[in-house]
């Protein structure tokens, strides 16, 4: 189900699995950092609303490049709001522009040891679902 959909992201929940897939647009080109840090915002919002295991983050149309600062800033505001509601694994999709994918992969990488959920980076939907739903023994034990 659509949960929140802007110009810059579509995000849904699909509650029966716990993974809240997103997609940025292509009109991620004119974002500025107050409005990137306010979709992200809304990512955590959905993240602990519905209690989410599992993120599948298509950022293949993602163009913007993300500052250090905002780097430091998911890493220390989003994240731990991210462990709070209880996510396990977060799959990425990568993006097509190879400076904006470098910059999400150094925003997902944060501090060492700062994230206790999993990431991973994939080439398309197919991989990247299958890698969530491949479940650890410890996943399923907390069902």
């Amino acid at each position: 189900m659509e949960i929140y959909n802007s110009e810059y992201q579509t995000i849904n929940f699909d509650k029966t699995k716990s993974i809240l897939s997103k997609s940025w647009t292509s009109k991620t080109e004119d974002l500025d950092e107050d409005t990137f840090s306010s979709e992200v915002i809304k990512i955590a919002e959905y993240t602990e609303e519905y209690k989410v295991q599992y993120i599948l983050d298509d950022t293949r149309d993602f163009t913007f490049t993300i500052s250090v600062e905002l780097q430091n800033w998911v890493d220390n505001e989003v994240f731990p709001r991210f462990i709070a509601a209880g996510l396990k694994k977060y799959a990425i999709i990568v993006s097509k522009e190879f400076i904006s994918q470098l910059s999400i992969e150094q925003t997902m990488e944060g501090d060492a040891g700062s994230q206790s959920f999993e990431v991973q980076y994939f080439d398309n939907t197919e991989e990247a679902n299958n890698w969530i739903m491949n479940r650890s023994s410890s996943d399923i034990s907390s069902i």
